[in-house]
């Protein structure tokens, strides 16, 4: 019994041990940005980066697994890299459209902003990459689920159609961008980012109040629902939004 004893207790210790050593390895808190955006969480790679090359050409993007939706994403990241994310997804998803429209477009008023949103939004994703190359961060190179679903539904409208879903979708989607960058630019942690969410927040206001007059232009007056309210309050350029 006296040697039983030693050898119980001896064995209580390693177990102890043990599950101390895997709790703080598996801690989230000690992984590290790292963990949170590594290639396997974002679905990047070298095929993810082939299939998006080539489908900015064809002004159309094949949505390899990305491995993450803007809920996992909210869950793992901290905000500066959500931020990230998310401009990335969403700067890709703007070049992609702003193709379509520009090929697509039967106004030629949608084709010429169509264009500008690919010559502003390439110049701000180069941006945007250079920091996170910076940072050591891997971008999404594909997009996430929200945005590939709008850029299908873009793809599949008939040319008839494509105008007025492209123009309400650029009032929805800039009035939801610059709400999200003039928050990274005032309560941001990352001092690179709140800088360039700074610079880019007035491209996006000049976007927004571009695109006004050309969707009501194409859709004979009026708004989409909530484009007044909120573009009023986050670009303060939406004041004729509700004329009909």
């Amino acid at each position: 019994m006296k040697n039983k004893m030693p050898l119980f207790a001896a064995a209580l210790i390693l177990t102890s041990v043990a599950c101390s050593t895997y709790t703080s390895s598996t801690d989230p808190d000690d992984l590290g940005s790292g963990y949170a955006l590594s290639e396997e969480r974002v679905g990047t790679g070298h095929n993810a980066s082939a299939g998006v090359a080539e489908a900015n050409n064809n002004a159309t993007l094949d949505n390899p697994a990305t491995g993450v939706n803007s809920d996992s994403l909210a869950a793992n990241q901290n905000p500066d890299q959500l931020f990230m994310m998310k401009a990335a997804s969403g700067g890709l998803m703007e070049v992609a459209a702003g193709k379509l429209a520009a090929t697509k477009a039967q106004n030629p008023e949608v084709k010429q902003f169509g264009q500008r949103m690919v010559t502003d939004h390439t110049k701000a994703n180069t941006e945007l990459k250079a920091i996170a190359a910076k940072k050591g961060v891997t971008l999404p190179t594909a997009l996430l689920p929200e945005h590939q679903q709008h850029l299908d539904m873009l793809t599949q409208q008939s040319d008839a159609e494509f105008d007025r879903s492209y123009t309400q979708h650029m009032v929805e989607a800039h009035d939801k961008d610059i709400a999200e960058f003039q928050r990274q630019s005032t309560a941001g942690k990352d001092a690179d980012l709140k800088a360039f969410a700074a610079k880019n927040l007035p491209v996006l206001q000049a976007h927004r109040k571009l695109i006004q007059p050309i969707y009501e232009k194409v859709n004979r007056g009026g708004s989409p629902e909530g484009a007044t309210a909120s573009g009023a309050a986050t670009s303060g350029t939406t004041k004729k939004a509700g004329a009909q």
